[in-house]
């Protein structure tokens, strides 16, 4: 709260000390819950990396160092991307090992609207992404597959689980389609308070979510 508090009045400092805080505050939410890293070391990896991506985009971006703005951007992009990248393999391991075929495999044609929205929105922002359209492209696709990975734990984990990671996930879409419209396509008002606050909500969903499925019967 005092995260998104700081980023709606534009307390600068308040923001940079809060902020910096979330991903461990979650890490240690995690640890506390379960005491098992080896378990969990993937989440651990994707918490960490959306904390380097924090920092990463914490650093002011003006048009007086465009070359180091967009090192910084790229490299928060990288960073999440990675983060996203150890969400996936996780969801993936968590199922790898249950008899029956996944949602996904059964009904493929459930990916349609992940794929649709995905299309859609790089369809609006491509045009305006410059040199950015490759970094831009694959980090939709990791993305995409996040949620999709999501959603493919469906009747293998607890449904509180799946529940819970797959509306984080979602909303971690949103975030980032907040972001990619604000910095890409047209800046909007309140964006940065919408985008702190959907991207702390998916995180918090995500970790709560994966330690229900411990519950899984």
């Amino acid at each position: 709260m005092a995260t998104m508090y700081a980023e709606h009045v534009g307390l600068t400092t308040l923001l940079y000390a809060t902020k910096i805080l979330l991903m461990p505050l979650m890490a240690l939410y995690l640890f506390s819950q379960t005491k098992n890293i080896a378990q969990h070391k993937l989440i651990y990896l994707a918490l960490f990396f959306s904390w380097l991506g924090d920092i990463l985009l914490m650093f002011p971006r003006n048009d007086t160092a465009p070359d180091r703005a967009k090192l910084l951007f790229v490299l928060g992009l990288i960073s999440f991307l990675i983060a996203h990248i150890n969400y996936i393999i996780h969801f993936i391991k968590e199922i790898k090992d249950k008899p029956k075929a996944t949602l996904i495999i059964e009904k493929p044609y459930l990916v349609l609207p992940f794929v649709a929205y995905a299309i859609v929105m790089l369809s609006v922002l491509f045009p305006h992404l410059a040199s950015m359209k490759f970094s831009v492209t694959v980090y939709t696709i990791i993305i995409l597959l996040m949620v999709m990975a999501a959603f493919n734990r469906k009747n293998l984990v607890n449904p509180t689980s799946f529940a819970l990671v797959f509306i984080g996930a979602v909303i971690f879409v949103i975030s980032d389609s907040c972001i990619a419209f604000n910095v890409f396509y047209k800046p909007f008002e309140l964006a940065r308070f919408a985008i702190m606050a959907t991207y702390t909500t998916a995180q918090f969903l995500i970790v709560y979510g994966v330690l229900k499925a411990k519950n899984f019967t």
